[in-house]
């Protein structure tokens, strides 16, 4: 039997609680866009919308990391040793390659997969029918798992400044 999205949802303890501490003081607006996305998330899985969850999972994963790499550009820059910045107009793929290629070791985290990007993606109707009929049952379910253990790791192992 297929575990139901709120079932998996009430295993997320990052997502129903969220530790946003690796945001830095001056983003504070950043959290709580987050601490917002992350309550819809938690409301939409609890109500069985797998589709909403697969949206909402992808916007708040790119908030999280959008707002993870611009904290942590210094150290980019250190590690790279050449400075490192954000552009506002990159995509999800873009931070995920980042995070995975820079912030990873940082972080002690898990490496993201492309399926988040693709996920994220099925927001378009035009990727949705490249899919079988259950992809956003399937996409909610990890995108739920993936961004609980992105948080996990982040409320382990960076700090605020």
């Amino acid at each position: 039997m297929t575990a139901t999205l709120k079932s998996i949802c009430e295993q997320c303890t990052q997502l129903k609680n969220p530790q946003l501490d690796f945001i830095h003081a001056e983003f504070g607006r950043h959290r709580e866009i987050l601490s917002r996305d992350l309550g819809e998330l938690v409301s939409a899985a609890i109500a069985e919308n797998e589709k909403s969850v697969v949206v909402l999972a992808g916007i708040t994963l790119e908030g999280v990391l959008y707002t993870l790499i611009q904290c942590q550009s210094a150290y980019i820059t250190e590690r790279r040793g050449e400075e490192f910045v954000l552009r506002p107009d990159h995509s999800l793929r873009n931070y995920v390659d980042i995070y995975n290629r820079w912030l990873r070791v940082f972080v002690a985290g898990p490496s993201l997969p492309d399926s988040v990007v693709a996920h994220r993606d099925l927001v378009h109707i035009n990727r949705e029918l490249d899919y079988s009929a259950d992809v956003c049952a399937l996409a909610s379910r990890e995108m739920l798992r993936i961004l609980d253990d992105l948080l996990a790791a982040l409320s382990k192992s960076a700090s605020p400044e």
